[in-house]
């Protein structure tokens, strides 16, 4: 009578270790450079913020009611702060989140009610820039 013996031998075990290290070794060459898609997706999210509160900020004013920025002077200093009507103060926060810097001039007056300006949103820690889109009102 033989005697049979249960369990793996060591070339399944070998085979085994292998593969598990093939699916590592994978793993985390696409997960190591996750950092730059992420700050990517900040700047795109704080841009849309602006440039969202920007439309919402003209449809007020469009419709008759009371725009929370009035945004029609010539001279707007994107990275303006303190002041009234500072496009800073789009933000629902009032200011952009730390990290980020505004630049750029609007010049609404010449624009007119409705026209399209720009300011160019940078992530300091990267120097990605974004361009958020201002409406100007009347």
């Amino acid at each position: 009578m033989k005697k049979s013996q249960a369990g793996f031998t060591l070339i399944e075990l070998v085979v085994v270790i292998v593969l598990l290290g093939i699916v590592g070794a994978v793993a985390t060459a696409r997960f190591q450079d996750l950092s730059g898609s992420a700050n990517t997706a900040a700047l795109s999210a704080v841009t849309g913020e602006l440039s969202s509160a920007a439309a919402i900020n003209y449809a007020a004013d469009a419709s008759g009611g009371a725009a929370a920025v009035t945004l029609n002077t010539d001279g707007i200093d994107c990275s303006a702060t303190g002041g009234a009507n500072d496009v800073e103060d789009l933000f629902q926060a009032g200011a952009p989140p730390g990290g980020y810097t505004l630049t750029g001039t609007l010049n609404c007056a010449t624009l007119g009610a409705g026209g399209v300006a720009a300011c160019t949103i940078t992530q300091t820690a990267t120097t990605n820039t974004s361009t958020a889109n201002i409406i100007c009102t009347s």
